[in-house]
């Protein structure tokens, strides 16, 4: 099982502390966090880049995904507003871009909110024609493009595993996967298998953090919900290979991500000693 963390936990460290403390926590991988001071889009200038690559190289932790921020305002591939969409396209194309310069082999995303005012079918369309066009470019500088399913506190339109199927199903590019946060399933009263049966080989990614079931919030490993030991137990007999990464967030550890993050992964290294995951 190769684990990685997504570096928004460290948002109030440099980029360079993130690969500093993923090379000190022996990680596989990095999940390279789009957003200011780490790596924002519109930022990644050729002088960025070559950091990031250097950054790998002197740590020896490559990028194994990178995840432009897309949670919050402007961003929004089923806003009401056109304007708003075709700006979100271009954004997740050049975010494209930018993973497939610094080694990344996919870039990840989330669908967005439409909010009320829209209709269902309208709102879906603008997804799905969003999300061909992004696949489109995806397919050229090969880089695939997983969608992450929210909870309702966060969007209207991808809160399962079914619509993330549904979602494949109309943009059927070799380029477009869904992904398992562990979060979700606990809000939604949804069974993590689901995720492995309906999304099958287009499981793209896979988010472990802890949650209480009531709301989005991403806490520590062993602080929730979540029971870790079967979870990893059923990637493993599913036979995912592709990254786990770590994501936390909330007030703890935002203030001190070295200590929690440190935490997050020793307790599930221990586990996988325990269980014999290797």
């Amino acid at each position: 099982m190769k684990l990685s963390f997504l570096s928004m936990a460290y948002s109030r460290y440099s980029l360079s502390k993130a690969f500093s403390e993923a090379e000190r926590l022996g990680m596989d991988g990095i999940e390279v966090w789009g957003g200011r001071p780490h790596a924002y889009v519109y930022d990644c200038d050729d002088k960025m880049i070559n950091e990031i690559n250097r950054m790998s190289r002197d740590t020896g932790v490559p990028v194994c995904a990178y995840t432009p921020e897309n949670c919050v305002y402007p961003y929004n591939l089923c806003s009401q507003s056109e304007k708003e969409r075709r700006e979100t396209v271009e954004y997740y194309k050049l975010a494209l871009d930018v993973a497939a310069q610094i080694g990344a082999k996919l870039i990840q995303i989330t669908p967005g909110d439409p909010g009320y005012e829209g209709n269902e079918r309208d709102d879906w369309r603008h997804l799905v024609e969003g999300m061909q066009e992004v696949c489109a470019h995806a397919e050229k500088v090969g880089v695939d493009v997983v969608m992450e399913s929210l909870s309702p506190y966060e969007s209207l339109i991808i809160t399962t595993a079914d619509d993330l199927q549904r979602l494949i199903n109309d943009v059927p590019s070799p380029r477009m996967y869904g992904m398992l946060d562990c979060v979700n399933p606990l809000v939604m009263q949804e069974s993590y298998s689901n995720y492995f049966e309906k999304l099958g080989d287009k499981m793209g990614h896979i988010h472990l953090t802890d949650g209480n079931g009531i709301s989005h919030a991403h806490m520590v490993v062993g602080t929730g919900e979540v029971v870790f030991e079967e979870l990893l137990l059923m990637i493993e007999r599913y036979k995912y290979d592709r990254y786990c990464s770590i994501e936390l967030g909330g007030d703890s550890a935002h203030g001190d991500p070295e200590f929690y993050m440190s935490l997050s992964v020793r307790r599930i290294r221990e586990m996988m000693k325990r269980l014999g995951i290797q």
